[in-house]
């Protein structure tokens, strides 16, 4: 009776001690992932969130040390040749690259910075980068969609650096980006006291 109540009292602090440092870490690591140092931590957390599923998915459908990859060998036919085993394991590698390919493109997109650098360094590395994700990454070469919101993001990050509302120096900016790279995108404007056309260079605010 004694030895069980004492196990009791220790379990019931064990399990608080474990909930509180859970809790504690927890809202520790929220809130670092929200200071500027915390940033490129919070969206590497984001990138392999993303590519977590992807990786297993290569590993599930082409990789032997896969449970379903293992038992479509058990299944298959004796007279069923090693050639054949080899061409039929390489369609369903072409089938994993066209499905996630895309996948992967629109995360690097969404993350840009360093992410969009990586894809347009694949896209001409010697390495052996298959032909589907070569030919996404090389649009990023030069033709880098401009995401930041105008209004929300480029507007006020201009008026932050210059100190003073939009309208006293520029008489007229373009909201449609000219052009985009990994850190920042540009916009067409005229000023407002020369009328000279120049052309705005933005860094994304994440850029960092």
């Amino acid at each position: 009776m004694f030895q069980s109540g004492v196990v009791r009292r220790v379990a019931r602090r064990a399990a608080i001690g474990i909930t509180g440092t859970t809790i504690c870490t927890t809202s520790a690591l929220a809130v670092y992932a929200n200071t500027e140092q915390g940033l490129g931590f919070k969206r590497e957390v984001q990138f392999w969130s993303n590519i977590g599923p992807i990786v297993y998915d290569y590993w599930w459908n082409s990789f032997s040390s896969s449970p379903k990859v293992k038992l479509q060998l058990a299944l298959n036919d004796d007279d069923i040749s090693d050639e054949q085993i080899k061409e039929d394991k390489k369609k369903v590698v072409q089938e994993l690259h066209e499905r996630n390919a895309p996948r992967i493109f629109n995360v690097m997109l969404d993350l840009g910075g360093l992410y969009i650098k990586l894809g347009q360094v694949l896209s001409v590395t010697a390495l052996p980068i298959p032909e589907q994700y070569r030919v996404l990454f090389r649009t990023l070469q030069s033709n880098v969609p401009g995401v930041s919101d105008f209004e929300s993001v480029v507007k006020p990050t201009i008026e932050k650096e210059l100190g003073r509302p939009i309208d006293e120096v520029f008489e007229s900016v373009d909201e449609i980006p000219c052009g985009a790279a990994s850190i920042g995108q540009a916009h067409k404007a005229t000023l407002r006291d020369t009328k000279e056309e120049v052309i705005i260079k933005v860094q994304y605010p994440n850029a960092k």
